[in-house]
């Protein structure tokens, strides 16, 4: 909760003065003598910068997180000492819109994909300077009507349409002692957001990365096509020397036309109606560097326009910008494929994880459940992302209470496009679930009990004797359109339904909620009785389509002693009905390979990653794929639903499969948080060595193996606070291990 004192008030700038623009704010004040210590908060919404005696606080950028701000809003606590003084001092907050006043986008309440008004108000500032002297004295000093404001030279920011910039209207020295210019206004004191004050836990969104163009070209006389060579999410930073007045303009695309122009249609213009574009009109005071500050763009091409001559590749950088989560593993092997399709995956995640887990960086920027669903795990093997994944559960909460006790589709912000399904609705329960495995502990459970119990008791509610096909269904496997095509709705909402209520049950009784663990592993049973008469066709032992089969192995649901038999037929559809394709989706892709190479089919998982005709990953690759796509490519779904995104972390689940099974890193559901976990690696026939870590809560745990001249060498790091059963993969002999590092071989004959 907030420690802001009454002294400090929110304040903002008259509409009808700032128009569009960034507002400046700022206070001077004078301190006796030197500092102890000093803490600056802040909560500027949309997003802040903030200054002290003109040097940059912090190095967040896009900050703060977004949230539903009627129901909760974030601040951002700073140790400031070092940037002041005896003397005069100056403060100075610049405001961009963000996501607070996001009003260009997502407005149009007559088309059903948009939500009518969705912004929540002017830009408004919170902040307070708390200072102890080293006499021990105290003092505080707040936002309040003794601020001043102007405009200063960002003239317009959008998430989506991007920021323009005027350097002509800099103001040097704003945020310093001294400065006097008399056509600042005061300021306005404004009525609060209406959310309860948090401080923000998760890491901060920041500049992670630097990309040079790999080549600039000039399809259009005067229009540079600089290609930075990696789809991603951030910006463009310049340095140039132009004459005063020089407007420079960028717009950004993930693809180019087949005569090399830029070709923004997969950024989603036909939904926004804006195109991601940034304007720079310069100074003329010698060399300029600018970078935008208040939005972020998707993009691996940028249009340069207005430039004066030519732009070389050192004049523009490009500036990857995420949520800072710190790296948790590492996965590499012989086969240059799966390490590139690794490197896909994590740049795809890495372009949409700006304090929410999003779909895409470019045409929604929105944390659709059943995208993060399918998205959390293999989020978790690589980073450290408790503390960002608690705040979205958190997002999921405030969202359902503004629903009438239900998750929506989307979570946070206004767009909600209403109550979720089923099968996306099922985040709300197993994000919980993989939070648990990973860390150990059960504290999100009683967190979000409550809500967690009403959105089972809805699926519930939403079933035919046990059966429901509320849901969106496999969503993007190939085809026409990106509703699913090879598998019923039916069959994946029910799976999704049958595995919340078994994860519900296993919850409540270890948080001592008897008659509810009960209740919920009745359901269980039930829903698997219904599931296998509805759909499991005996005598073919399948159930129908490849993500069908796929998700009933990996979930349980096969009758008992016939698991070989579905996986066969897993493998038939895969190899001679389809001839070496899948036909799965964004559920079908999370498990397929792990249940493939568990079951003794490794090959056909390898193969399938090897396979370059549509669809497949490698036909995308072949056409310039470096983040994973949204759908397979048909231009027959373009046309029905608007191009879809190149880069969409919702088809990234196959990259579990490197560390959970090629390497046999795997949580104990008995013992979660790696307290006791599990070593079974699954080497594949043309697979010649694998090497992974994942540093866990005990510590970091290491699989590395060879398989070379018939022998398997397997090397292990198990952490000080950890245990281990490992499973050679040949002689599928069972060893315990403790902490420290074992040194394994066996035969490597089949």
């Amino acid at each position: 909760m907030t420690t802001f004192g009454p002294a400090s008030t929110w304040i903002g700038m008259d509409a009808d003065l700032r128009g569009r623009a960034a507002p400046l704010f700022r206070r001077e004040f004078v301190l006796p003598g030197p500092v102890a210590s000093a803490t600056l908060k802040v909560c500027g919404l949309g997003f802040y910068e903030a200054w002290l005696n003109g040097r940059r606080v912090g190095d967040q950028v896009l900050d703060p997180a977004q949230t539903d701000y009627e129901k909760r809003v974030f601040y951002v606590t700073h140790e400031v000492t070092a940037l002041l003084h005896p003397g005069a001092n100056a403060i100075g907050v610049m405001l961009g819109d963000g996501w607070y006043n996001q009003d260009r986008v997502w407005g149009d309440p007559n088309r059903s994909f948009y939500v009518g008004r969705v912004h929540y108000g002017e830009p408004c500032l919170l902040a307070e300077l708390e200072l102890v002297m080293a006499d021990g004295s105290t003092r505080v000093i707040g936002s309040d009507e003794t601020w001043a404001c102007a405009t200063g030279p960002v003239t317009e920011s959008n998430l989506y349409a991007g920021e323009h910039y005027d350097a002509r209207r800099e103001l040097p020295g704003w945020a310093a002692a001294g400065f006097a210019d008399p056509a600042w206004h005061p300021v306005a004191c404004v009525p609060a957001p209406g959310g309860r004050l948090e401080r923000q836990a998760m890491p901060p969104i920041r500049k992670i990365e630097e990309l040079r163009p790999v080549s600039i070209s000039e399809p259009v006389p005067k229009h540079y096509v600089c290609d930075f060579g990696q789809n991603f999410a951030g910006w463009v930073r310049l340095q140039v020397t132009a004459p005063a007045g020089t407007a420079i303009q960028l717009r950004f695309a993930e693809t180019v036309t087949a005569d090399g122009g830029l070709d923004t249609a997969s950024t989603g213009v036909f939904a926004t109606h804006v195109e991601q574009t940034d304007r720079y009109i310069c100074n003329g005071q010698g060399v300029e560097t600018w970078e935008p500050r208040f939005t972020y763009h998707g993009f691996r091409y940028v249009e340069i326009t207005g430039w004066p001559g030519v732009p070389g590749t050192g004049a523009v950088t490009g500036v990857a910008v995420h949520t800072d989560l710190p790296v948790a593993g590492e996965f590499i092997c012989s086969d240059a494929r799966l390490n590139q399709l690794h490197r896909m995956a994590l740049w795809t995640h890495r372009s949409n994880i700006h304090s929410i887990p999003e779909d895409c960086p470019a045409r929604e920027r929105c944390g659709w459940l059943g995208d993060a669903n399918v998205v959390a795990e293999y989020s978790l093997w690589n980073f450290h992302g408790r503390a960002f994944w608690e705040k979205y559960l958190d997002d999921i909460e405030t969202s359902r209470e503004l629903n009438g006790g239900l998750p929506t589709f989307i979570a946070p912000g206004k767009r909600t496009c209403g109550t979720a399904t089923t099968d996306w609705m099922a985040a709300f329960v197993l994000l919980p679930w993989y939070l648990h495995l990973h860390g150990g502990d059960l504290q999100l459970f009683e967190r979000h009990w409550d809500g967690m119990c009403a959105a089972l008791e809805h699926m519930r509610a939403k079933a035919d004797g046990w059966i429901t096909d509320d849901g969106l269904g496999d969503w993007c496997d190939p085809g026409t359109s990106c509703a699913p095509t090879y598998t019923p709705k039916a069959l994946t909402t029910t799976l999704w339904f049958g595995e919340c209520a078994r994860v519900m049950a296993t919850v409540a009784a270890r948080l001592g909620h008897t008659a509810a663990a009960d209740r919920y592993a009745a359901w269980t049973t039930a829903i698997r009785s219904a599931f296998q008469a509805r759909f499991y066709d005996a005598s073919n032992h399948t159930f129908g389509s490849q993500a069908a089969n796929v998700l009933a192995l990996h979930f349980r649901q096969v009758p008992a002693g016939q698991e070989a038999e579905v996986a066969a037929s897993l493998v038939r559809d895969i190899r001679e009905t389809h001839a070496l394709h899948h036909t799965v989706g964004i559920m079908g892709m999370r498990y397929l390979f792990e249940v493939l190479t568990r079951h003794g089919h490794g090959d056909t998982a390898l193969a399938l990653l090897h396979q370059d005709s549509y669809p497949s990953f490698g036909e995308l690759i072949r056409r310039g794929a470096t983040t994973l796509w949204e759908y397979w490519g048909e231009p027959e779904v373009d046309q029905a639903e608007g191009p879809r995104s190149l880069n969409h972390p919702m088809m990234g689940g196959f990259d579990n499969w490197f560390y959970n099974t090629l390497a046999g890193i795997r949580p104990d559901p008995e013992q979660p948080g790696f307290r006791h976990f599990f070593l079974e690696p699954h080497p594949i026939p043309g697979l010649e060595w694998v090497r992974a870590y994942h540093d866990a809560p005990p510590g970091r745990i290491r699989s590395e193996w060879r398989l070379a001249d018939g022998q398997f060498r397997w090397e292990i790091e198990i952490p000080a606070g950890g245990t281990a059963t490992a499973r050679l993969p040949f002689s599928c002999e069972h060893r315990t291990l403790g902490p420290g590092r074992h040194q394994i071989e066996e035969s490597g004959d089949r």
